[in-house]
């Protein structure tokens, strides 16, 4: 597939580590998990961290974190670019932002 200057630039960007961090809030499940976007070392990946817990063990209460699990990821430079299109609008950069609002759906 041919990509324009601006899709092989944000790539190049994506692979640097410059749009690294995370993407958009954290979410909040019913049940009390939380998910969150990351992007780290050029890949956008999405997690789900399960609730925590406390137990007691004879003198204190000692606290544990949930599971973590991975929920999605993008690895190619196509669901890259994909990832870019639909939560671009998420992100500080401007560039990205703009790549972004081309594809958001007209009225």
């Amino acid at each position: 597939m041919r990509r324009t200057k601006e899709e092989k630039t944000l790539l190049e960007r994506l692979a640097s580590g410059l749009l690294d961090g995370q993407v958009g809030d954290d979410l909040y499940t019913s049940g009390g998990s939380t998910v969150w976007t990351q992007i780290k070392d050029g890949n956008p990946v999405r997690y789900k961290q399960g609730p925590g817990g406390k137990f007691f063990n004879g003198k204190e209460n000692e606290r544990y974190d949930g599971v973590l699990h991975v929920l999605e990821k993008w690895e190619t430079d196509d669901q890259k670019l994909g990832f870019l299109q639909k939560f671009g609008w998420l992100m500080k950069d401007e560039s990205v932002r703009a790549y972004s609002a081309k594809f958001k759906p007209k009225k």
